[in-house]
């Protein structure tokens, strides 16, 4: 007795199964997408402020920034931290807190994080020259 085999597409289950999982891809693929198209398109600073316990230091357009170079915050309590700056980018290259995460923070040119040293209140906020980032970031 010959046995049939039907296709997989005429059973109306397997059509919608196929159909919601075909559904789903494309969200997927389009979900990543959107998330690379944000990463890469995102704005760059333009503006580096740098605070020391509330006040204004200093603001540096890392546009106009054409080579590397570095200078020292000096801590009024004592400390001191080391400013990198390179065209379009800052990072803190060295700092004599005791826990340094404001180091390994490394070169940044977002505007969604700042570099902050908290034992000595030092903050480096990145800006636009329109800010269009997000008000608050969640983890």
């Amino acid at each position: 007795m010959p046995t049939s085999n039907p296709s997989f597409f005429q059973n109306r289950t397997n059509r919608r199964a196929a159909f919601l999982m075909l559904l789903l891809s494309l969200l997927l693929a389009a979900s990543a997408g959107c998330l690379l198209y944000g990463r890469y398109k995102a704005p760059k600073a333009l503006y580096a402020h740098i605070y020391l316990q509330g006040e204004l230091l200093t603001s540096i357009d890392l546009r106009t920034v054409t080579e590397t170079y570095t200078f020292t915050v000096e801590i009024p309590e004592g400390g001191s931290n080391t400013i990198g700056v390179k065209p379009g980018a800052i990072t803190v290259l060295d700092a004599d807190c005791p826990d340094r995460l404001c180091v390994l923070t490394g070169y940044t040119d977002s505007t969604l994080l700042p570099i902050i040293c908290l034992p000595h209140g030092l903050i480096i906020r990145l800006e636009t020259a329109h800010d269009t980032t997000p008000d608050a970031i969640s983890y």
